[in-house]
């Protein structure tokens, strides 16, 4: 896909994925990983999976109800050990795949239902989503002197404020366990990435704040702010991961080093011995 001029558009998530820039979730891979793994799960085919699938409808549910039915095919129970079954889910992902849409299964619809109902009984939660004036935006921008892009969830423009809404599912809500969540999926790397772009084109970001919603009845949800100071630290690093994935896009596989390397043990270890 060509990539679009700079700014703020309002384009579907497959038009979105088909930008090939930088973005926070391919971003946050080099975090850890080194330009080999990047290469690696940019050149995999990977299938959505239910929970991808879940999240997708719960976003859609919760930040613009009109897409459902055109980006999701609703089916009913369909047992795919029989031969009409196969026959029938085959069809399915058929239909799927020339739409660009995502199946939603019984289960899942009810899931995610009980999700997006969760998150709009929660009375912080609920003030957000009706205050928010953009949704499903993607901006196009520059991080590092190099194009880049986001896919904003929610933004509310009020009084002269501007505050980020990000919208994720998790196995747990609680504050200890999101908090670690936070960190183990890259949720501040985000936060600062995020940041970078929407400052570039609505204005400066006052608050972050995710709602957090359990993929497993009750569905609690819990609203959390993300502290300025975990933004500026993940910021640091944000201008040397782009430009890491510009090289792995010019064709850079480095791995581990083709040398032979000393082994430091941890110093756990030195001070326990």
């Amino acid at each position: 896909m060509t990539i679009p001029a700079s700014g703020i558009h309002k384009i579907s998530d497959s038009e979105y994925f088909a930008i090939d820039l930088p973005s926070s979730s391919s971003t946050k891979v080099l975090i850890q990983g080194t330009n080999a793994h990047l290469a690696f799960q940019r050149e995999e085919v990977r299938e959505e999976n239910d929970a991808f699938v879940v999240g997708a409808y719960v976003h859609a549910l919760l930040l613009d109800p009109t897409s459902v039915e055109e980006n999701f095919i609703k089916v009913g129970d369909i047992d795919r050990r029989t031969t009409v079954g196969k026959a029938e889910w085959a069809l399915v992902q058929t239909r799927a795949a020339r739409n660009g849409a995502r199946i939603l299964t019984r289960d899942l619809r009810e899931q995610g239902d009980a999700m997006a109902a969760a998150v709009r009984a929660n009375p912080a939660a609920a003030t957000l989503i009706n205050t928010m004036s953009d949704t499903e935006v993607s901006i196009v921008g520059e991080i590092g002197g190099r194009p880049a892009k986001a896919k904003i969830d929610g933004i509310i423009r009020m009084a002269g404020a501007c505050i980020v809404i990000d919208v994720k599912t998790t196995e747990s809500a609680a504050p200890r366990d999101f908090a670690g969540s936070a960190a183990k999926f890259g949720y501040f790397h985000q936060a600062a990435f995020y940041r970078r772009l929407v400052e570039q084109y609505v204005s400066v970001v006052d608050d972050y704040i995710i709602l957090a919603v359990e993929k497993k009845a009750p569905y609690l949800t819990a609203v959390y702010r993300v502290p300025s100071l975990a933004i500026e630290s993940a910021d640091h690093g944000i201008d040397k991961l782009v430009k890491r994935w510009w090289a792995v896009h010019d064709g850079d596989r480095t791995g581990y080093g083709d040398t032979i390397q000393d082994l430091e043990p941890p110093r756990w270890w030195l001070t326990q011995e």
